[in-house]
């Protein structure tokens, strides 16, 4: 499918190894939808033209269909010669609609990223002397066969557990334990695709706050705007401290903890908990028995998690943008004045593709005002 721009829209799907579609396939996609954020799991829809497919058929275009339950689907744009995964995932849901209003019958396909192949199997695992770290390589090890890599920091703090102490446990699937797992230090825990078609990277660590954004959004900036609107709000009850009393478990001994700013890089120039320090919301710790070192990483990542107070909300014409805007990085804003220029973290990503139309809306964050470098990428032309 040509998109905007002379964009390339590729979709390779199978039961077991993705290859592209048949010609005749193909021709019937009308559009695909990708939605990615750092919060939840990334999902696809295609929707296919189902005219002229037999009524009385169980499944469109032959019980061989590459869109069947459970088949990967990977999505690939070409920008030039420049082809980038937009989405490898798996088929967890299929839909004949009839036509209405003068529209064709279709058949749309749903699906999520490669997190649900952690998300089918309730467990009750034991980790002996393991902390945080080594039990997620130690879950994630086994999806590496599957294309699944894992690519894991380890956090700020350590706290191995003595088994006379207490052992660390799992009750339910991979996903939702690494999920926990994450939070405790105010990571994030999901499956990124690419950078090849067939595999796909598990990410588990902190938000990505350092290194190069990408290519910059752009308004008011005649030739070069590629942003069609765009708004911003500011919650000012969103930051907080964290402080109170843990009794550690190993000493019986109270024990002070207290969080009271973030460590996370700064991505405005006037941090807004900084610029009000005075009014930032207080809350307490209440974690009852515990070690220090893990308690004092808890609170910090809750206030890592809130330090992001400012947000953005718009589209961008990703046949002006040439490229694939993604969640979870960095990314340049320009063109929206002082308050608004520089670098912001992107939450959330939906790209809307159609026939001759590339359509990109998103959410950015960050934790202030005011731009903290005069110069940004700029989105290719």
């Amino acid at each position: 499918m040509i998109l905007a721009g002379g964009l390339h829209l590729t979709l390779l799907a199978g039961r077991t190894l993705p290859v592209p579609l048949t010609l005749s396939l193909a021709e019937r996609v009308r559009s695909v939808t990708v939605t990615e954020s750092d919060e939840e799991r990334s999902v696809f829809s295609i929707v296919l033209d189902a005219d002229g497919v037999p009524p009385g058929m169980d499944t469109p275009f032959g019980s061989a269909s590459p869109f069947s339950a459970f088949s990967r689907v990977v999505i690939v744009l070409t920008f030039g010669a420049l082809p980038q995964v937009l989405f490898d995932g798996i088929v967890t849901e299929t839909a004949l609609e009839p036509g209405a209003g003068g529209r064709g019958a279709t058949w749309v396909v749903t699906g999520e990223d490669l997190g649900n192949l952690l998300d089918r199997e309730e467990r009750d695992v034991e980790h002996p002397g393991l902390d945080d770290y080594p039990v997620v390589l130690t879950t994630l090890a086994p999806y590496a066969a599957q294309g699944l890599l894992p690519m894991v920091v380890p956090p700020p703090t350590m706290d191995p557990p003595l088994p006379i102490d207490r052992i660390p446990t799992q009750h339910g699937t991979d996903l939702a334990h690494l999920v926990a797992l994450a939070e405790r230090h105010g990571y994030v825990a999901y499956a990124t695709p690419g950078p090849v078609p067939g595999t796909s990277f598990f990410y588990w660590g902190p938000p990505v706050r350092l290194g190069v954004p990408q290519p910059a959004l752009a308004m008011n900036m005649g030739h070069d705007s590629n942003v069609r609107d765009l708004s911003f709000r500011t919650e000012a009850t969103a930051p907080t401290t964290v402080s109170g009393n843990v009794m550690d478990r190993r000493t019986g001994a109270q024990a002070p903890v207290t969080a009271p700013v973030t460590t996370r890089t700064p991505l405005g120039a006037v941090p807004f908990a900084a610029a009000n320090a005075g009014n930032v919301r207080s809350r307490r710790l209440r974690h009852g028995s515990s070690s220090t070192v893990t308690a004092q990483a808890r609170a910090q990542g809750v206030v890592d998690k809130a330090a992001d107070n400012v947000s953005a909300e718009g589209t961008a014409d990703g046949g002006r943008y040439r490229a694939v805007l993604r969640p979870r990085a960095l990314v340049g804003l320009r063109g929206a004045g002082w308050s608004h220029d520089g670098i912001w973290y992107a939450k959330r990503v939906e790209h809307t593709l159609t026939m001759g139309s590339y359509e990109v809306a998103f959410t950015l964050t960050r934790d202030g005002h005011g731009a903290t470098t005069p110069v940004l990428p700029r989105a290719a032309s």
